[in-house]
């Protein structure tokens, strides 16, 4: 994730309040240059049903929001960078899938027309204390970027802490993320690399939200995408 943007900088939330449907899923995207986001959305139900999709930038400000209809037990693609009118360093962050009817939605990314993950995605309406959990590695061989993304129409506080190899702490950063606000960090740059520099990353937060866990190899090209909800 090549970001023109300060590490662990706070970015102003510029988005209003959405109407809360049926179903509310909260996904990542990344329509930066070489990379690519897609939303496959399918109406799990046997009537017709409709679906809005609202993207925005790591900023939290509006990008595009379109309206799409359903079949029942259809599906559609959508490629997020083709709806922009631009992509800069700014275009990934959150999107928003809303529905009045149950639908089931898909994430793919490409980096440099290559497929680097696909994951299910589940809605998430929880607003209570959380604290989530993954690898991560700041190695010679291995480097991590992490994402976080705040899906909740509200501010959310936390922390998040790296623990080396040994269970010791090798880098602890507090933060506060306005509304759809999206931030990112690079463990080289914030804390490091060593042979020590991998294990346990935790984020305690007073709401959940989307952590992307970016894997790199020894060449820095992109070898997965892992995101946590």
């Amino acid at each position: 994730m090549k970001r023109n943007v300060l590490c662990w900088s706070i970015l102003l939330a510029l988005a209003a309040p959405l109407a809360v449907l049926a179903s509310t899923y909260s996904v990542y995207h990344d329509s930066t240059a070489q990379t690519s986001t897609v939303l496959v959305v399918s109406n799990v139900g046997s009537e017709a049903g409709s679906f809005r999709c609202i993207v925005y930038d790591a900023d939290g400000a509006t990008i595009v929001e379109t309206s799409q209809s359903l079949a029942a037990h259809a599906s559609k693609a959508l490629f997020v960078d083709q709806l922009l009118v631009e992509r800069d360093a700014t275009t990934w962050g959150l999107v928003r899938i809303e529905s009045s009817s149950e639908v089931a939605v898909a994430l793919w990314i490409s980096a440099s027309d290559e497929w680097v993950v696909v994951e299910n995605v589940a809605a998430r309406s929880a607003m209570s204390p959380a604290v989530q959990a993954a690898d991560y590695a700041s190695t010679p061989n291995r480097t991590t970027g992490i994402g976080l993304v705040n899906p909740q129409d509200r501010t959310v506080a936390g922390v998040l802490v790296l623990y080396d190899a040994q269970g010791g702490i090798a880098g602890s950063t507090p933060f506060e993320l306005g509304p759809r606000v999206a931030r990112y960090m690079s463990t080289a740059s914030d804390i490091g690399s060593g042979e020590g520099f991998w294990g346990l990353v935790t984020v305690e937060a007073d709401a959940p939200l989307l952590l992307v866990f970016e894997y790199y190899d020894a060449e820095r090209s992109l070898v997965d995408v892992d995101i946590v909800y």
